[in-house]
């Protein structure tokens, strides 16, 4: 198998933001299927992207023998039929976080792609962005062997060291806007608000990070708008997200903080990377997945793409609102399709699979619950790593 068949089911802003260039841009992937209920999104596929075939209904890509895979970029309560019909017709899937909107969808989602042979990767993208992948090497690197640097002031000399000293402590800061949000972004059920529709994104990456399971999770705040999420890991590991829907694209989305044994791992939106504790302070720069400002913000990083982001809004108020500039981090996108596409070539594991779909949906919903109950619950393994009889 040269080249994988895929159909894009849903063609709307997402899906022509991502996966529509990241596939026509991949050379091992033929679009085969633009479905979209839409006829204006199906005429923007076929304009641009160049699909074999166009429909409005998603069976005529399930039914169609020569699909390998599909793409669901469709809302969230959705995805358990969608799947459970590509699974019966065995198709691979690439599912839009969340992967599910309860533990029950995800147990039905386990049983019927793993009864069916078919693979499953969820796009927790964010595991894939560059950057990310080069702070989590240097910090586990670091966490296996700590080196101290020589000009240290350091005092524990004179006493044992404590064992909260020893773990690493994640602080994930999210400034999201919440005039951006439609309405189904915040649908009880076919949104389910901002936990389970974004906040899954950084539960996953907290425990991809960190190497770990949690145990414990504690949430403050409202499901479908600002909230405080805190979790505590097998090993001791603590990972706080703070998300706030009040804040301005003026500014980059998120900022990650991470300590462990005297340093310190800073990421910038995905742009920009500084450690600290290692020796010489280091600073790392990332190009912008997409950027149709070249000449603006040259220097790159944080502030590169915060002067980006203001001509954008320039551009965009002077123009009545017309002309949109297209700038985007790497957030890994294109990586994680890259990969699973291999592995559905090679048959080797997903990279991101339904276990790890169930994980993320499963934390969710008990921050949610921790919520609605005002106290923190513990997080049980049988309720997202099902045994499927």
């Amino acid at each position: 198998m040269d080249k994988i068949r895929v159909g894009i089911i849903g063609c709307g802003a997402f899906a022509k933001a991502e996966h529509l260039p990241n596939c026509y841009k991949n050379p091992k992937i033929e679009i085969l299927w633009c479905c979209s209920r839409s006829q204006s999104n199906r005429d923007y596929a076929e304009k641009k992207y160049h699909p074999r075939r166009l429909t409005p209904n998603a069976d005529d890509v399930f039914q169609d023998p020569s699909c390998d895979m599909v793409i669901l970029a469709v809302p969230h309560n959705l995805h358990l039929e969608m799947i459970e019909k590509a699974a019966q017709h065995k198709k691979h899937i690439l599912c839009e976080k969340p992967m599910s909107m309860n533990t029950l969808e995800s147990y039905r989602i386990v049983g019927a792609v793993q009864k069916a042979g078919v693979k499953l990767c969820v796009d927790y993208n964010r595991r894939f962005a560059p950057s990310i992948l080069d702070l989590k090497n240097t910090y586990l690197k670091h966490r296996s062997d700590p080196q101290p640097t020589p000009w240290k002031f350091m005092q524990t000399s004179e006493r044992e060291v404590l064992e909260e000293e020893k773990i690493s402590m994640l602080m994930m800061s999210i400034n999201d806007e919440s005039s951006t949000y439609r309405p189904v972004h915040i649908d009880y059920v076919k949104g389910g608000g901002q936990i389970i529709g974004e906040g899954c994104h950084w539960l996953d990456l907290s425990c991809y990070i960190l190497e770990d399971e949690p145990i414990i999770i504690s949430a403050t705040g409202s499901s479908r708008m600002n909230y405080i999420i805190t979790m505590e890991f097998r090993t001791g590991h603590k990972a706080c997200i703070f998300f706030s829907s009040n804040g301005t694209f003026d500014y980059p989305k998120e900022l990650y903080h991470l300590t462990d044994n005297g340093a310190l791992f800073i990421n910038h939106c995905f742009t920009e990377n500084e450690f600290y504790g290692l020796g010489e302070p280091m600073r790392k720069i990332y190009p912008l997945q997409f950027d149709d400002l070249p000449e603006t913000g040259k220097e790159g990083g944080s502030l590169g793409y915060v002067c980006k982001l203001r001509e954008r809004a320039k551009i965009y108020a002077a123009s009545g609102k017309k002309k949109w500039i297209d700038l985007a981090p790497d957030k890994g996108h294109y990586n994680l399709l890259d990969t699973f596409v291999d592995s559905i070539i090679n048959d080797t594991p997903s990279p991101i699979n339904e276990i790890d779909g169930s994980r993320a949906t499963y934390l969710s919903m008990r921050a949610i619950e921790s919520i609605r109950l005002g106290k923190p619950l513990p997080v049980n393994q049988e309720d997202y790593n099902f045994l499927i009889a």
